[in-house]
């Protein structure tokens, strides 16, 4: 099992839709078992991949305990409590999204749901608990090692508690990225806190090779003029200088294609859907499906 965490301290970079759509892409047409898990408080990959009615019982205030139980919340809060109600196997939601009748639609394609309560996590971790937190969602995840060919960590947009976790757990980062100045200068600063975040956890996982970013993907991607050319040509100008200093993974590479700028992977996130489902043909699926060889292929040669 290959745990990537989909990583990057900016928001709106297309993290979720790399989660929901490569992750759907693998399943569906390249047979992989993937595991989404979110982590995110806006639970954006969750309500992307269930109907309204899936999401608000999870969300459901009348339900506490069936809520905190189903979601990656308890991982955490079991920590800060001393409990152990989180139960792997009973969580994960498998065959997502699903049809009305209930129905799966991509049966290897699971998820492990979030919540928005992951939010209080960020400013709710007692010193004394912090050994013990670090590694939690590795440990939460092993039972499941032999499952899933991929898992899949959807992250918040920082570098604080749950995020460090994801890192922990995780043997590859990818970085979504937007082909812009200000993400060039921002994904330079994300690969050397990453770095030393990287030298800091090595007494906690030993058995682990350096955690250095694997992999990008360049996100809504416009062809028209030469800036966005221009852009994705200094990304990988600065990636060559980031493997000098090794605040990267040697290998690491710009996965082809670029995601180009569709509306239909706007729209899919209201129908539930991934973009493959929802409008196969669009240039945001083709896209979407060349990705998934990329990604399948830098994965084999990270090995």
């Amino acid at each position: 099992m290959r745990i990537v965490a989909f990583l990057n301290f900016k928001g709106g970079v297309g993290k979720t839709a790399n989660v929901v759509n490569l992750g759907a892409c693998l399943s569906l047409l390249h047979k992989k078992r993937v595991l989404v898990v979110d982590l995110d408080p806006q639970c954006n990959a969750t309500y992307w991949l269930l109907r309204p009615g899936e999401f608000n019982q999870l969300a459901d205030g009348t339900h506490p305990k069936n809520r905190v139980r189903q979601t990656t919340y308890q991982i955490f809060k079991d920590v800060i409590n001393g409990t152990c109600l989180f139960d792997v196997n009973a969580s994960i939601i498998r065959g997502v999204p699903r049809n009305e009748d209930g129905t799966e639609i991509i049966p290897l394609l699971h998820l492990l749901p979030g919540a928005f309560d992951l939010l209080e996590i960020e400013f709710s971790v007692p010193h004394r608990v912090a050994s013990r937190f670090k590694p939690c969602l590795r440990n939460a995840l092993s039972p499941i090692s032999n499952d899933y060919d991929f898992v899949f960590l959807d992250c918040p947009p920082n570098l604080y508690h749950v995020s460090i976790t994801a890192v922990l757990a995780a043997q590859n980062i990818v970085v979504p990225y937007n082909p812009d100045y200000l993400s060039l200068s921002g994904f330079r600063a994300l690969c050397r806190h990453l770095r030393q975040l990287d030298d800091s956890l090595q007494a906690s996982r030993a058995h682990f090779a350096q955690n250095l970013v694997s992999a990008l993907t360049v996100n809504r991607y416009d062809k028209r003029g030469n800036v966005y050319d221009t852009a994705v040509a200094e990304l990988q100008s600065q990636l060559d200088l980031l493997k000098e200093a090794q605040l990267v993974h040697p290998k690491c590479a710009v996965l082809s294609p670029s995601i180009r700028q569709d509306v239909r992977i706007a729209e899919s996130t209201s129908e539930h859907k991934p973009v493959i489902l929802y409008s196969p043909k669009s240039i945001g699926a083709v896209d979407y499906v060349k990705l998934s060889s990329s990604f399948l292929s830098q994965m084999d040669h990270l090995l």
